[in-house]
């Protein structure tokens, strides 16, 4: 009977042990999603001649974080668990989630599941954009080690 009860704060020391861990770094998965979102919205709105000012980037990194978090955050979870700082595989890889994710949200913001966007340069360079972005913030918040690959 006491092992059982041994074993059970054994396992529930792991568990809070892990709690604190994940704690510890959510502030900073928190920062590089805020600024990744920001940093995107910013150059739409720059190169959409500056139209919506500083609404534009409020709204469109509402819009922004949704594909993000689907995509990007999983990723950058699996990284974290081998930090390499400035990795030019884990910038690749970014790119590799970032063409589907962001086909998939503008296929749905504009209910349109065509393959059209695919001949488009705006499709790669937000694809591009959008993986460059979360790749720069994930090394400069989360990746402790300076190795790059």
């Amino acid at each position: 009977m006491v092992d059982c009860e041994v074993l059970v704060k054994m396992e529930l020391w792991k568990i809070s042990q892990k709690v604190s861990e994940l704690s510890d770094v959510i502030p900073y998965y928190f920062f590089s999603l805020v600024s990744s979102c920001l940093s995107l919205s910013t150059v739409l709105v720059v190169f959409s001649l500056g139209t919506w000012g500083v609404i534009g980037i409020i709204v469109i990194s509402f819009y922004v974080v949704i594909p993000y978090l689907l995509f990007a955050v999983p990723v950058q979870v699996l990284f974290n668990k081998h930090p390499k700082k400035f990795s030019l595989n884990y910038f690749c890889l970014y790119i590799f989630f970032s063409l589907p994710a962001v086909f998939i949200y503008s296929s749905v913001l504009n209910f349109d599941f065509s393959m059209d966007i695919l001949i488009t340069k705006n499709f790669y360079a937000i694809s591009l954009l959008a993986a460059l972005f979360f790749w720069f913030w994930d090394s400069v918040f989360l990746h402790k080690k300076s190795s790059a690959s």
